[in-house]
């Protein structure tokens, strides 16, 4: 053998091995612009089947919507048994900007759970640059939106007729749930199938159907439960995860419900006492806030002027609507601004001030029957025998009876399934995974979301001072959630505007706080 050390033959070997590594590269850059040009022609031929959204006089942010393709994607209502009944869903699609668009839309998951993705065209407006170059996608999860088998609530008729003849707390319970019964006896459909884990599998046929190769998810309050179960149920179609206000898989909401709330209005207590203005304006805040509660335990009379034809409205509120009240504007940043004015007017007698606000708040986008097949099949079999009193052993400074003897109730006759353990276990999967958390939240407050940070290995929670149910009114969050679905990686994701953050001053005046630029 010659083992002598040929020139020739080493820069053959080279140049042979360049060719190779060429070929390879030209074969990957081939199979890449295959790829995305076959996703190109099935997203195009997909979309022409689509039409234009339609619009109304009520449709917020028109000219966006004026922009979006919708149509109805059909999936079995029991995926294990294919001849079942088919259910319609609503998909609307915002189309990217660019022409060459990334196989990887933004999803925006709603919350609830009830609420329909497609009502969430203000939350898209955010994502405004994530549009250059890639679509976002909206899909009214099963039993949501305006083709939702279950009509499971008393219409706005029905509504106004029972607040005008002001029943006691038990009547109104008894009308609900006969609305149920009545719902369950006449609905086409099994509302056992209409749980997340089943939502998952319809999301990810639409993917398929539309050639995304993978989603980023966005996902607040129920809508971070759906984004972490898709990540757990389809982790290699998924690319990136937004969460804010963390209601995890593996907890029950309604058993801690009142701890956090409560734990919300101490930090309005507290913040209020530590401050100048606030507390010379509203001295011994808790203290006049007790005296009230206990007052409202027999039903006070009020006089409402009612916006719609101006006509006087008469009732009276009792302690537990109040608790009930306050609790909704707890979720919002700047209504908690007003605690401190409507406490020290209600305990004035004039109730005026958030029966005012409190109509602000409707829970008609909820689709009722929808969020008692998730609460019914998910959260309380997670206290599965629990009682009224277990639920509230601690003298808490805002109580939920009226939502928990409802749900509580409800449950009792809601059809259920037994969902797959695993559905139920932490989310441990390798994927970055973007939390957000307000410090002020009444219900998903940050130990939930510490509690899924602490089992994911590729994830970073940003608590956020100040903030509510929900942090993502502000530049800064939109800035980091565009920056971090663009790169795909938290590595290099600035943070600080974080860090600017606090609660808001509180209103001493029904004008507003004593700053002049507020």
């Amino acid at each position: 053998m010659n083992t002598s050390f040929n020139p020739t033959n080493l820069l053959q070997y080279f140049s042979l091995l360049s060719i190779i590594l060429l070929f390879s590269c030209q074969q990957e850059n081939t199979d890449e612009l295959s790829g995305r040009q076959a996703f190109l022609t099935q997203r195009t031929q997909v979309l022409e089947s689509f039409e234009p959204c339609s619009r109304d006089a009520t449709t917020a942010i028109a000219s966006l919507v004026a922009e979006s393709l919708c149509t109805v994607f059909t999936v079995p209502e029991n995926y294990d048994d294919p001849e079942s009944r088919q259910v319609a869903l609503k998909v609307m699609v915002i189309p990217s900007l660019s022409d060459l668009v990334e196989p990887d839309p933004l999803v925006l998951l709603a919350g609830g759970p009830g609420q329909a993705a497609t009502d969430l065209v203000q939350v898209a407006q955010i994502f405004t640059r994530t549009r250059t170059e890639r679509d976002i996608v909206l899909v009214d999860q099963r039993g949501t939106g305006e083709l939702s088998p279950f009509d499971c609530q008393l219409s706005e008729e029905e509504s106004e007729a029972l607040i005008l003849s002001d029943p006691p707390v038990e009547e109104v319970l008894a009308i609900q749930m006969q609305v149920l019964e009545d719902c369950l006896a006449t609905m086409d459909a099994n509302a056992e199938f209409y749980t997340t884990d089943i939502a998952l599998r319809d999301l990810d046929a639409i993917r398929q159907w539309l050639g995304y190769s993978s989603f980023n998810l966005w996902g607040a309050s129920y809508g971070s439960r759906a984004a972490l179960a898709y990540l757990q149920a389809y982790p290699e179609s998924t690319r990136t995860v937004i969460i804010d206000a963390i209601a995890p898989v593996q907890i029950s909401l309604p058993l801690y419900s009142d701890r956090d709330a409560s734990a919300s209005m101490a930090a309005v207590f507290a913040d209020c006492a530590s401050e100048e203005h606030c507390n010379a304006a509203y001295p011994d805040l808790e203290n006049r806030y007790l005296e009230l509660l206990e007052k409202l335990e027999t039903p006070q009379p009020f006089r409402i002027r009612d916006d719609k034809d101006f006509s006087v409205i008469e009732g009276s509120l009792t302690s537990m609507e109040f608790q009930s009240l306050l609790r909704q504007v707890l979720y919002s940043r700047e209504a908690q601004r007003l605690i401190p004015f409507i406490i020290d007017q209600a305990w004035q007698e004039n109730y005026d001030p958030m029966l005012a606000l409190a109509g602000q708040y409707s829970e008609a986008l909820i689709n009722q029957g929808m969020f008692l097949s998730v609460i019914c099949n998910e959260d309380a079999t997670l206290h599965e025998g629990a009682t009224i009193e277990a639920l509230s052993e601690t003298d808490f400074l805002l109580e939920s009876a009226i939502f928990n003897t409802f749900v509580l109730d409800a449950c009792a006759i809601w059809p259920k399934r037994e969902i797959p353990a695993s559905y139920f276990e932490p989310v441990d999967v390798d994927k970055p995974v973007l939390i957000f958390s307000g410090t002020l939240d009444p219900i998903t407050p940050p130990v939930w979301g510490e509690l899924v940070d602490d089992n994911l290995p590729n994830s970073m929670h940003l608590i956020v001072e100040g903030f509510g149910h929900g942090t993502l009114s502000s530049q800064c969050a939109a800035t980091l959630m565009y920056n971090f679905i663009e790169t795909g990686s938290l590595g290099e994701l600035e943070t600080d505007c974080i860090n600017s953050f606090g609660r808001r001053p509180f209103f001493v005046t029904p004008g507003g706080s004593v700053l002049p630029n507020d």
